[in-house]
């Protein structure tokens, strides 16, 4: 078993040179998006989405969103779960939680979320879990970016988009949803629909 994680970032949090986002532009003008290079074997799989560590309803309600706005862009489907799952357990069900640290693991600087994941020799997903910042002012919200709060919605589409093999987009001038940061675009983009149909295929 293999074992990776992935962050999402505050914005602004981080700057990224400029060389670099012009070199992945240079090399892959018709294939912007990344891939983990993971993918599920099978065209479902389980998510418990009923995220603890909140009193609130209102993110699980937002995690079960982002899984069926996903759910609509390929071939792949999350069977959604109205239950709570560790997201720390590799041999547990999928799942996601608000804490004040990733699995033991101090967040970084401007951190929202880490989606953990492991596969096996096959390169083939065996367990997908996110650890949202217990410390980060959350709430849901469509449109712009608002001043002392992010939206919590945009963030686990990210994430989710992790957990089915999408990389960060690092060409700034592209967007998308998996850019590794959090900005105005709060839905899946071209760019993302076109990662998540080449691991997956288009919709059934």
């Amino acid at each position: 078993m293999i074992a990776k994680a992935h962050t999402a970032w505050r914005a602004l949090a981080v700057a990224l040179p400029a060389v670099a986002l012009l070199a992945v532009a240079a090399v892959q003008p018709a294939r912007a998006y990344s891939l983990e290079g993971p993918k599920w074997a099978n065209g479902r799989t389980n998510f418990y989405y009923a995220v603890s560590g909140q009193p609130s309803a209102i993110f699980s309600t937002a995690l079960r969103q982002a899984l069926v706005i996903w759910n609509q862009k390929s071939a792949f489907k999350w069977v959604g779960y109205n239950r709570a799952a560790n997201p720390c357990a590799a041999s547990g069900p999928n799942g996601a939680a608000f804490r004040p640290t990733a699995c033991g693991q101090a967040f970084g600087s401007g951190v929202l979320g880490i989606t953990m994941y492991s596969y096996n020799s096959g390169n083939r997903f065996i367990h997908a879990g996110t650890v949202f910042n217990s410390h980060v002012k959350f709430s849901v919200y469509d449109g712009p970016l608002r001043f002392n709060t992010t939206d919590f919605r945009r963030v686990a589409l990210h994430e989710m988009g992790h957990a089915l093999g999408l990389g960060h987009e690092n060409n700034r001038n592209i967007p998308a949803i998996m850019q590794p940061l959090v900005s105005n675009t709060a839905r899946p983009t071209t760019d993302d629909i076109r990662g998540i149909r080449a691991l997956y295929g288009p919709p059934g």
